[in-house]
């Protein structure tokens, strides 16, 4: 996969991330900003005192719905920007409601570290250390890649691909990225399967295939019981010989769907075992839908570069 090294100026205005359109147009291989403009209307914002931006998110999308363009650049841009400014604003805007229930321990911090008023006390004492604390916070922040790392180290602890392998069965991914955070599903697929990867009551190394069906070993609390047969779509379709999302929906369109409460939306059949979000299943049926989230096939490597500005953070 090759580099791309375009773009490395970033415009942040009012919490939205917008790169260069210069940069956009060289990366889609036009000619000028005028020819992007023409191919992609809209996309192009003009702000005072700033050149002709375009939303990261939209490039983004462009990148998502054209399969050509996609295979010639093999990139996306996600800037996530988190500022102690805005954490520490969001704090000051609570203190009414901490004073509300708090009233009497301000007061009496107040009096003994010998302020006039609780007002002066908050301002030269308590949120001076809510400043600090949210710069800690900042500071030590999870990297942004740590979260499917970890999922692509736990498929590996859980999964025998031996056993997979000895019953004709694969694992297929995607990927799914919202503010700019990126999680990877997984899925055991095979001729009347696709069972998602996800619940730590399974017993996934000793899944078996008999007579067609998925049985896996695994533990139902509220039964109380060990339940082996998951069964297998009477379609017997091989969802290893199409991609994850294809497969997605297909079973959207085909096989009974259920509200799981909290933006989530499930499918419990036999042989199909998976949870999904709403916002995803519109993003599915509509690629033009939430142009913040982002969903690709299969399991990519992401680079991943950290950094703080030195403003906010000096005393």
């Amino acid at each position: 996969m090759r580099k791309i090294e375009l773009f490395k100026t970033r415009v942040v205005n009012d919490n939205k991330v917008y790169l260069l359109a210069s940069d956009v147009r060289k990366a889609f291989g036009y000619d000028n900003i005028e020819q992007l403009k023409r191919e992609h209307p809209d996309i192009v914002k003009k702000k005072s005192g700033l050149p002709e931006i375009v939303l990261e998110s939209d490039f983004n999308a462009l990148m998502s719905t054209n399969v050509s363009l996609a295979e010639n650049l093999k990139h996306l841009e996600l800037t996530r920007v988190e500022t102690l400014r805005t954490n520490t604003e969001s704090l000051k805007s609570l203190y009414p409601l901490k004073f509300l229930f708090a009233g009497n321990m301000f007061k009496m911090e107040a009096i003994k570290a010998g302020f006039q008023s609780v007002d002066e006390y908050i301002e030269k004492v308590d949120y001076v250390k809510e400043i600090e604390s949210e710069k800690q916070k900042l500071l030590s922040k999870r990297d942004l890649l740590d979260y499917i790392n970890d999922s692509r180290e736990e498929i590996k602890e859980r999964i025998d691909f031996d056993i997979l392998k000895k019953y004709g069965l694969s694992i297929q991914h995607y990927i799914h990225i919202k503010e700019c955070v990126p999680h990877l599903e997984s899925f055991i697929v095979g001729p009347g399967i696709f069972f998602s990867v996800y619940d730590s009551d399974y017993e996934f190394e000793n899944l078996k295939i008999y007579n067609q069906d998925l049985i896996i070993p695994t533990y139902e609390y509220q039964k109380g019981d060990i339940i082996e047969n998951y069964g297998h779509d009477p379609s017997m379709r091989d969802y290893s010989k199409y991609s994850t999302l294809e497969n997605i929906i297909y079973i959207l369109k085909n096989k009974e769907i259920e509200d799981a409460g909290v933006d989530l939306l499930c499918c419990h059949v036999p042989g199909i075992d998976f949870y999904i979000s709403q916002t995803e299943v519109i993003k599915l049926l509509n690629p033009n839908m939430y142009r913040d989230v982002i969903l690709i096939e299969g399991d990519i490597p992401f680079d991943s570069i950290k950094y703080i500005t030195g403003s906010e953070f000096d005393n």
